[in-house]
């Protein structure tokens, strides 16, 4: 029981950093002092959630989801914090109708991504570069990065939920032999 209560507090804790990840990723500038400081946490951060993931290692998902987070942090490595996206990827995939040919070597939309042309991109295999359309949330595009990690994340879960139902079962099974006696 003490691993699991360990485990919520893991877990909040990279929720935590996830978050005020993003949030300095969004308000934080790329160039100059800010846009140091915005790299230097963004990797401090990065390497802390995959050590974070690690630490549930138990779950043979957080590999999955460390190696997801490793994954995209390669190409952004390349990139000074941002993540590449193909211009012409963003204008194919009609996600971003705001994003133009002028924000080309910009972030889009507050957030990690980089646009820029495909023959300037690092570790193009490793950017975001696949247009998924999800029904509720819509057109985006995803890197491999991202698909690992989700899949890891949807393992965790499976894997936690069914650790669960086994525990429910010999609690239950441990009950009724007791109660027997």
């Amino acid at each position: 029981m003490a691993s699991r209560a360990g485990d919520s507090v893991v877990l909040a804790i990279a929720a935590l950093i996830f978050v005020a990840q993003q949030v300095a990723i969004s308000n934080l500038g790329t160039d100059g002092s800010s846009g140091i400081f915005r790299q230097v946490l963004f990797f401090t951060t990065t390497v802390a959630l995959a050590l974070l993931a690690l630490k549930l290692r138990r779950y043979w998902g957080a590999w999955l989801v460390a190696l997801g987070i490793l994954l995209n942090l390669v190409p952004m490595a390349a990139h000074r914090g941002s993540m590449p996206i193909d211009y012409a990827i963003i204008e194919r995939s009609g996600a971003f109708p705001e994003v133009t040919r002028d924000d080309i070597g910009r972030q889009t939309n507050h957030g990690k991504d980089i646009v820029l042309e495909r023959d300037d991109i690092h570790f193009f295999a490793l950017s975001d570069r696949y247009v998924i359309t999800l029904p509720v949330y819509g057109p985006n595009i995803y890197s491999l990065g991202d698909f690992v990690l989700f899949a890891g994340l949807g393992a965790v879960v499976t894997q936690a939920v069914a650790m669960a139902v086994v525990s429910g079962r010999r609690a239950t099974q441990s009950g009724e032999a007791t109660a027997s006696r």
